[in-house]
Order: structure tokens, then C-alpha cells, then sequence
């Protein structure tokens, strides 16, 4: 499976993980990028993983994500179809930056985008996603179970 990881996946073991949503997100990442670096699956990354991983004050941490785009399989360009599709997801009531998510991964012809954001995943769904949008737990259970 080619599968585009949401920033918020990658920052899931940093979190604080008093909660315990968080530690099962956080073991699921582990479980995922796992899965990108033996197989079966493979990672996209684009331009908007980029730009928002640049955005992060904490060099340590921003390396360290960075490191994962330099993996990936498949490289996603925003160029004027992904603009036009990620300002038409926009327009459905997505944010900016999870329309150009989006955009890239349907761009990318990604099976799977994977997010720990709820509000991200209602609206994808409801904005018609030419992708599945999941969050990394019921990503791991789905491929459990076919």
C-alpha cells in the first residue's frame, strides 16, 4: 500500500502521552513506519509535508521527520491541478494545509492518507476524498483483518 502520512502522524510519539488515545496512535505510527521500512507498505511524501515540517521550531525533531521524506517511494509536486483540487477541497470545509494534504495524496495516487486529526477525517469523507482517509489505529486493524 502507498500510503501518505498527515505531519501530526510523525509527531505522535512526542506528544504527551498521558492519554491514552495518544499512546495507541503513538504505538500504531511505530507499527506503520515499521511497515514502510520492511514492507508491505511504501510512503509518498510532497511538498506540503515539507513546507509544514519547515515550519517547526525544534530542529532536533524537524531532522528527524525530514529524514522520513528522503525515504519515501514516491515524491508528491504541487503543481496547478494539485493547487486547483487542494483549493476545491478547501472550499468543502477542509483547512488549508489538510486540502493540500489531501490533494497531494489523491495526486500521488495514494491508497491510504493516515492522521490522528478526527475533524480532518469527517471532512475528507464528507468532501468526497479520492482516497481513504484513516486514523493510524483503524489503518493497522483494517490490514489485520483484509
Amino acid at each position: 500500500m502507498l500510503l501518505y502520512l498527515d505531519l501530526n502522524c510523525f509527531n505522535r510519539p512526542f506528544d504527551n502521552q498521558d492519554q491514552e488515545r495518544v499512546v495507541l496512535e503513538t504505538a500504531a505510527v511505530f507499527s506503520i513506519l515499521q511497515r514502510l521500512v520492511e514492507g508491505p507498505d511504501h510512503l509518498a511524501w510532497s511538498e506540503a509535508l515539507d513546507f509544514e515540517n519547515s515550519q517547526n521550531p525544534l530542529p532536533d525533531r524537524r531532522e528527524e521527520i525530514g529524514s522520513w521524506g528522503r525515504r519515501a517511494r514516491v515524491r508528491i509536486r504541487i503543481d496547478q491541478q494539485v493547487a486547483a483540487r487542494a483549493e476545491s477541497l478547501h472550499a468543502s470545509g477542509l483547512g488549508p494545509l489538510d486540502a493540500a494534504h489531501l490533494a497531494c495524496a489523491e495526486a500521488g495516487a495514494c491508497d491510504c492518507l493516515i492522521t490522528c486529526d478526527d475533524r480532518f477525517i469527517r471532512r475528507a469523507r464528507r468532501a468526497n476524498a479520492r482516497v481513504l482517509v484513516k486514523n493510524p489505529v483503524e489503518y493497522l486493524e483494517d490490514m489485520k483483518h483484509g
